[in-house]
């Protein structure tokens, strides 16, 4: 009663223990991402992993990583593309949501006339961005998402 220390429950510690660092590739956390959402609740939205830095909370993710990155990751709010620079999840969230606009105001996509690549017409969305991206953005043409991928010529 006094003075006894009492053993440790091996679940509990098992529980408590911090996840290992890993090394690990986008494709891997591209992944894992795909595991947890086919696993997840279906009333849960992928937005619920992102923090508002756009940066990855990998408390989510590392059963399926086998631990934790020794790198972040940023995933785009607005797309969910992943990437290893913030900036690019920042600027496509920030284009996503300036199409959007554009779009419901004019009804028409802000890519140039005749441009079959879909590249977005940054001079249209001037009134819509704060800050123009230093890479050229695309419009899928089936679900008008901005992507940095230019689509392959028909």
């Amino acid at each position: 009663m006094f003075g006894r220390k009492r053993k440790g429950n091996p679940e509990k510690d098992q529980e408590n223990k911090e996840p290992d660092i890993i090394e690990c590739s986008i494709d891997d956390v591209r992944g894992a991402v795909s595991l947890f959402m086919k696993d997840a609740d279906d009333r849960l939205s992928l937005r619920a992993i992102i923090n508002a830095d756009n940066k990855i909370d990998f408390s989510f993710l590392h059963d399926y990583l086998g631990g934790v990155p020794d790198r972040p990751f940023y995933m785009s709010k607005e797309t969910f593309d992943i990437f290893a620079d913030p900036d690019f999840a920042r600027h496509i969230d920030r284009a996503q949501i300036a199409c959007d606009q554009y779009f419901l105001e004019k009804g028409e996509h802000p890519v140039a006339p005749g441009d079959s690549s879909g590249k977005i017409n940054y001079f249209k969305l001037k009134n819509y961005l704060k800050e123009e991206p230093p890479f050229d953005l695309f419009l899928h043409p089936e679900d008008r998402m901005v992507t940095h991928r230019k689509p392959a010529e028909k």
